[in-house]
């Protein structure tokens, strides 16, 4: 065979592996269902890639909690683990799971693998390996920052290996390092939000509410695009739409103390 013939038939072999069809794998619900006409309504797919870009730097633990959360629902209609793979003590700060924090989510941490690359290739190349084994629900990746290895090619081969495996990708890295063309499924912005304050024995205390991000979907092959503020639900285990924090009830703070004249007794100011 000559070498044009040999082409020819390589050719032939790589159209005829793009032309089979995909398994159709379900679509993860977020829980706004009710939400009708919302992109968000359809869920998200899976079995394919997603990547989740952090607003500002500041809000990279915000866009990882709302990728545990998207693993959370994505547990309740697939069996198998998560592997969460961050980078090396070189690369970007942070990136650790707390088991504590995982059970907010209602993921059982024996049903996650944490895995640390010391270098961007090694990363992704963990990402396509782990994308080929059906017994894995999900695979969450961090880029290191300035990270340049993930370019289009490689988001095509992920995405590849999730259409096969149906376990569904889902990629956090920076702005720079995602703002590009890519053969992602969906590219989602998140800032974390405001919680509601929460109520104990009738005082409201902020910050202790359920956890909040403002959403924005910047990219979808599917679906149009939006911006939303989710909260997440600890008894439903979804996510719901966040309601506005202007009718809060105010803080109850206690009145001071001051000492009476004769320095004997306290009273109220």
């Amino acid at each position: 065979m000559s070498r044009s013939d040999a082409i020819t038939a390589l050719r032939a072999r790589v159209a005829g592996w793009q032309r089979r069809e995909a398994p159709a794998w379900p679509a993860v619900g977020f829980g706004l269902e009710e939400t009708a006409g919302s992109p968000l309504a359809g869920g998200l797919a899976s079995g394919a890639l997603h990547e989740v870009l952090p607003e500002a730097p500041a809000d990279l633990a915000a866009a990882a909690g709302f990728a545990l959360a998207v693993s959370s629902r994505i547990l309740r209609v697939r069996e198998g683990h998560v592997l969460w793979i961050c980078p090396g003590a070189r690369g970007r700060r942070g990136g650790g799971l707390y088991p504590v924090g995982l059970a907010g989510f209602d993921i059982d941490p024996g049903r996650v693998v944490q895995v640390e690359a010391s270098r961007p290739r090694d990363l992704l190349w963990s990402l396509e390996e782990a994308l080929s084994h059906g017994s894995l629900a999900a695979v969450i990746g961090i880029l290191a920052d300035g990270d340049r290895s993930y370019d289009f090619t490689v988001s095509r081969r992920l995405s590849m290996r999730a259409a096969q495996s149906g376990a569904t990708a889902l990629l956090l890295g920076s702005r720079c390092g995602l703002d590009m063309a890519t053969a992602a499924q969906t590219r989602w912005s998140v800032a974390s939000g405001t919680s509601a304050p929460a109520q104990y024995t009738g005082q409201a205390v902020p910050g202790l509410g359920p956890p909040r991000w403002q959403v924005r979907l910047v990219k979808s092959r599917a679906n149009s695009l939006g911006l939303w503020d989710l909260e997440w639900n600890h008894e439903t285990l979804s996510f719901r739409l966040a309601a506005p924090l202007a009718g809060r009830a105010p803080l109850h703070r206690p009145a001071a103390l001051v000492r009476e004249p004769s320095g004997e007794h306290w009273s109220a100011a």
